[in-house]
């Protein structure tokens, strides 16, 4: 019985001592909460404050491995190549000289929402029809127009 009083009184003392550090922490808390401009600062509160603001976070990349949705997908893709608008750009601007600005073909294989799949689509098609007259034809209705005159 003694040994287990003894453990008693050291498990009190334990307890008292984790009571202290703990009321002690938390005064140092509130010290500094009430004393902002304290450069010790432990860490920010939010991540406007915080100095990692240089790199943001980019999402890892994930792939579409579903095959109906790749299937789907390639039949989308498939509807915008066989088009008028899509040959006449091929045939107009080559690979090496493509920018940002002109159209490109969704990439099937990133995982994408539905609606956010279709937007793209969209997008990318509506593009498509910036070539869907070649300059040869406009020229030429130009020129027919000249004749009516």
């Amino acid at each position: 019985m003694y040994s287990n009083n003894s453990n008693n009184q050291g498990f009190i003392e334990e307890t008292e001592k984790s009571k202290n550090v703990r009321r002690a922490i938390k005064e140092k808390m509130k010290r500094e909460r009430e004393n902002p401009s304290n450069p010790k600062r432990t860490r920010p509160n939010n991540r406007s404050e915080s100095s990692d603001t240089s790199k943001p976070r980019r999402k890892l990349l994930e792939l579409e491995t579903d095959t109906s949705i790749l299937q789907r997908r390639q039949k989308q893709i498939d509807y915008g190549k066989n088009t008028v608008g899509y040959h006449n750009y091929t045939q107009q601007v080559p690979i090496d000289e493509r920018t940002k600005d002109h159209p490109k073909t969704p990439d099937k294989f990133t995982k994408y929402s539905r609606r956010s799949w279709d937007a793209l689509i969209k997008i990318w098609r509506k593009k498509l029809h910036e070539y869907d007259t070649t300059g040869t034809n406009k020229s030429e209705l130009d020129s027919d127009e000249d004749n009516c005159q």
